[in-house]
């Protein structure tokens, strides 16, 4: 059960719409908790507050980057929004006090991916990317995946998707998301040889 001082907080940091995702998300992280054997707590914790910084401006987070010593590189500086995980993660420690690093960690990772990526850092990377509300071509096939104990190819083919998805837009590609996605793919391939 998570605390009504938490999630008063979390409604003050988003919009009706992003705390309703965040709900959403939170509902799936704890379903595949369930199937993966991760912690519940945490998974509803992560979930919940996975995108408390999403609704900061540009300014906001090159600023709290900058005062949470979290590494600028180019990518980041040309598009902070992918700020909105670490800097997220930073601010549930700080705000509410939460110091649990699997549950920061895995915002902090949230919308990249991460090379060697926990269960909890998995489960939230495709809670945010199949909660209920989502409706994009091939959610429910990752979906189908995720909720059948596929975590690896599960995790792998959304990676896949999000990256097709930057690169269709001409966007820069974080080298996170490319180190996950080989990470995972040199662990399926191990698991089937």
């Amino acid at each position: 059960m998570i605390k009504t001082e938490i999630i008063d907080w979390i409604k003050s940091k988003t919009d009706t719409e992003l705390f309703r995702h965040s709900a959403a998300t939170q509902e799936m992280a704890v379903r595949l908790a369930g199937i993966y054997n991760v912690d519940h707590q945490k998974a509803m914790m992560a979930g919940l507050l996975h995108d408390c910084a999403k609704s900061l401006s540009r300014k906001e987070l090159l600023y709290y980057a900058e005062r949470f010593d979290i590494p600028l590189d180019e990518i980041r500086i040309a598009q902070p929004g992918l700020l909105h995980a670490p800097v997220g993660a930073k601010l549930v420690e700080v705000e509410l006090g939460i110091t649990d690093d699997e549950i920061l960690h895995a915002i902090a990772v949230h919308n990249t991916g991460s090379r060697d990526m926990s269960g909890l850092d998995k489960i939230l990377y495709l809670a945010d990317a199949t909660e209920a509300n989502r409706d994009y071509p091939g959610v429910e096939h990752i979906r189908d995946i995720s909720l059948k104990g596929d975590l690896d190819m599960a995790l792998l083919t959304t990676i896949e998707m999000k990256i097709r998805y930057v690169m269709e837009r001409k966007a820069l590609l974080h080298p996170m998301s490319v180190d996950a996605r080989n990470d995972v793919l040199k662990r399926i391939k191990c698991h089937n040889i």
